[in-house]
């Protein structure tokens, strides 16, 4: 494999510090002539893989998966969208679709039954809370929502407060006649997934695809400092992202192909998700389902045994602390994992990495086997990852591993490692070839442009349109010039790649005038096997800080097991021997600060 560039972007004459990849000299808006749309994206697979499988379910049974062909999902995403069409919705921009579940087929089939009719999907993330959900179906005034079964009785009771919803499609089992009488007193139509493909079949209505400068989908952020803003994308925005994305891969090294497999299981109301599946579908490649239970993703991973392994920070940093946690037990263990990790660092170096090597095959092959042994390449994402853990998955996996960074405002990737960058680790890569990046002065945390620091500011043509019924935080983030202020700060490294540093305005100071970032504290916090969730607070008046931490179930289950202390959760978080150890384990990661 050839090396990266030693310089991986460059700056733009003319401009005030912006810079661009080396990649390419013009800003790609797609990939190929006849993919303008997210739906035509799905279409180049049809012609590649046509009868081939597409995507696929665990049978809860047998733990097998079942699958549908790309011209089998074609055919009842267009059942839906007709469908959803003789249920009163218009084919047009002007019918706004809600999807609320997780992932699984029918939340595939019915995004694409809304871009085959020129419909508007709004996903609602499946751990909503209650008031995020109304609030979500209220802003955007969805008067359709395509639901899962679990979710039918929340939205039935919370229904007075949804002034404009009017249809329920249920996923999963039939509408009970409980279901049925309820949705009547309140004026609702419910009807299952079934029943709505098959109306769609019987009713011939014609396909009227979205045109590229349509709206794809409205994405709703998180809202963690305020009510969730809703992020228009449109399906060129898209388009852009992932040409670019797919230009990065196929010029450093990287193709997707029929053969391969993807696990679905971070959220599909996440575009870096939806990006991942177009990634897939334009390659005619296969899309597993996750099974439903987190708990079970590494049984998922051993019966698909996918090749493509999109993974978060935390899940890589779980899948380390376990591995090192395991060789620890043992001094005769812990020397010949080293040896191994050694000898595969140094292939790293000489820049190869494999799973043929006799320690893949003594030592590493059964680490490998918990993701189904065959991943070939994991793109990571959504926070920051370390440069240790970065080399420890490359190596131990055998597997190429990317790092970007983006966010829902620019449909997902900004930025991406090169995929044949594999010696170097710690930062997100350069641009993707469909936008140009600046730093921006942030004068209160002393970063400035001419040092190489700065907030991140992007343009380019994945930009998003601005936030659903909110003309004043468009503003606030997209600039009269058209640049996306992301809140986030980054550095320039002198390779031309990115680092991010810190948040804009994640800070405040304590009465000793000492400013505090929470965030990196919570991210040490969370490098601790025992810790899912960490929040770290202060207030200007007190001179500490309160941290609360929110123990990992599952480890903590194992661990109690393992050493003879009986309880559920909320028992063991009142165990005295369980605090101690959580404690002690988070105040070492602290005191190490890494």
């Amino acid at each position: 494999m050839d090396p990266p560039p030693e310089l991986q972007s460059v700056e733009i004459e003319g401009t005030d510090g912006a810079r661009r990849t080396t990649l390419s000299t013009e800003i790609i808006t797609r990939q190929y002539p006849d993919v303008t749309t997210v739906y035509e994206s799905f279409l180049r697979g049809v012609k590649i893989s046509g009868d081939g499988p597409c995507l696929g379910t665990c049978d809860p049974i047998s733990k097998k998966y079942t699958w549908l062909t790309y011209n089998q999902v074609h055919e009842r995403a267009t059942f839906v969208g007709a469908g959803l069409v003789a249920l009163g919705c218009e084919p047009s921009q002007k019918s706004l679709i809600g999807i609320y579940g997780p992932n699984r087929v029918e939340w595939a089939l019915a995004d694409l039954g809304c871009q085959m009719f020129s419909m508007i999907s709004v996903p609602v993330y499946d751990t909503h809370g209650t008031e995020e959900c109304i609030y979500i179906i209220n802003h955007a005034e969805l008067s359709t929502i395509v639901c899962h079964e679990d979710k039918v009785s929340l939205l039935l009771e919370k229904a007075h407060s949804c002034k404009g919803l009017r249809n329920l499609v249920k996923i999963g089992s039939p509408v009970t006649q409980e279901q049925s009488t309820k949705a009547k007193e309140l004026g609702l139509k419910i009807i299952s997934m079934e029943d709505l493909e098959e109306i769609g079949k019987k009713s011939f209505q014609e396909r009227k695809p979205a045109k590229p400068e349509d709206i794809l989908t409205v994405c709703y952020t998180s809202g963690t400092t305020g009510p969730p803003k809703g992020a228009v994308l449109t399906h060129a925005n898209l388009v852009a992202d992932i040409s670019a994305y797919r230009c990065v891969m196929r010029q450093t090294g990287f193709e997707v192909t029929p053969e391969d497999v993807h696990l679905s299981f971070l959220p599909l109301a996440h575009m870096y998700e939806r990006i991942n599946h177009m990634n897939l579908f334009l390659s005619g490649a296969k899309i597993g389902y996750f099974s439903g239970d987190i708990k079970r993703l590494l049984e998922d991973c051993r019966e698909l045994k996918p090749t493509i392994f999109s993974a978060v920070p935390r899940l890589l940093n779980r899948i380390y602390d376990k591995v090192m946690s395991g060789v620890s037990k043992s001094k005769l263990k812990r020397w010949i994992f080293q040896m191994a990790l050694k000898s595969k660092e140094n292939d790293l170096k000489r820049r190869i990495i494999s799973k043929n090597t006799i320690w893949d095959y003594l030592v590493l092959r059964k680490v490998q086997n918990l993701l189904g042994g065959r991943v070939r390449y994991m793109p990571c994402g959504s926070a920051p990852l370390s440069a240790k853990v970065t080399s420890f998955i490359r190596c131990v996996m055998g597997c190429h591993l990317t790092e970007g960074y983006g966010q829902t405002e620019c449909a997902a990737a900004a930025t991406f490692q090169l995929f044949n960058d594999i010696t170097t680790a710690g930062h997100v890569g350069p641009p993707v070839p469909c936008n140009i990046i600046k730093l921006v002065d942030v004068e209160e945390k002393e970063y400035f442009a001419r040092n190489g620091q700065g907030e991140i500011c992007l343009k380019g043509p994945s930009v998003f349109k601005g936030y659903l019924h909110d003309p004043e935080k468009t503003a606030e983030t997209i600039d009269e010039d058209d640049w996306l202020h992301t809140g986030d700060i980054g550095e320039w490294l002198p390779n031309g790649t990115l680092k991010i540093i810190d948040r804009k305005k994640n800070i405040f100071k304590l009465s000793q005038g000492e400013f505090i970032a929470p965030e990196k504290i919570e991210n040490i916090y969370l490098r601790s096997p025992y810790i899912a969730q960490a929040f770290v607070c202060g207030n200007s008046l007190k001179s500490f800080l309160v941290a609360i931490v929110v123990p990992d179930a599952e480890v903590i289950e194992a661990w109690a097991q393992s050493n003879r202390i009986e309880g559920d959760v909320n028992q063991l978080c009142q165990n005295e021997i369980v605090y101690k150890t959580i404690f002690e384990d988070i105040l070492a990661k602290g005191e190490k600060g890494d």
